[in-house]
């Protein structure tokens, strides 16, 4: 029960997350903020990972937000701080899923749009959707 009212907010915010960052090419931090301080409460009440599997899984987001400064801003801040969010609810391994499978359909999206003339190799396109899309292809292949 606890796992599913956790794939839920996952859903939610990633969804809630990916209708900003297509609109406003960004998200409301405060608003993954928030889904954060929820995921770190879920946490306390459930301990549905270990302390250690959360921390790691956090820090993926922090290493990207790094990442994200310091190629001054390539990659979006808000991705990092979705990561670290994310890495709270699922953990090292599952993190590090979700990312990697996150880039693979972010790059056969972007490897169709330059085939097609779409956009050009320096145009930028939303992360977060990547994010969605991995999530649900995780959740159906679990």
């Amino acid at each position: 029960m606890q796992q599913m009212w956790g794939q839920a907010v996952m859903v939610g915010m990633l969804a809630v997350c990916t209708a900003q960052d297509i609109r406003r090419r960004g998200v409301r931090l405060n608003l993954v903020l928030f889904f954060g301080i929820l995921g770190i409460i879920f946490h306390m009440l459930f301990r549905m990972q270990s302390i250690v599997d959360l921390l790691l899984g956090m820090l993926l987001g922090v290493i990207l937000l790094f990442v994200g400064i310091c190629s001054e801003g390539k990659i979006g801040v808000g991705d990092g701080v979705l990561l670290t969010v994310t890495g709270a609810y699922l953990g090292l391994k599952e993190n590090l899923t979700l990312f990697f499978c996150a880039l693979v359909l972010c790059g056969l999206w972007a490897a169709g749009l330059l085939i097609l003339h779409k956009k050009q190799k320096t145009d930028s396109i939303p992360f977060v959707p990547f994010l969605l899309a991995a999530y649900i292809g995780m959740l159906a292949a679990s």
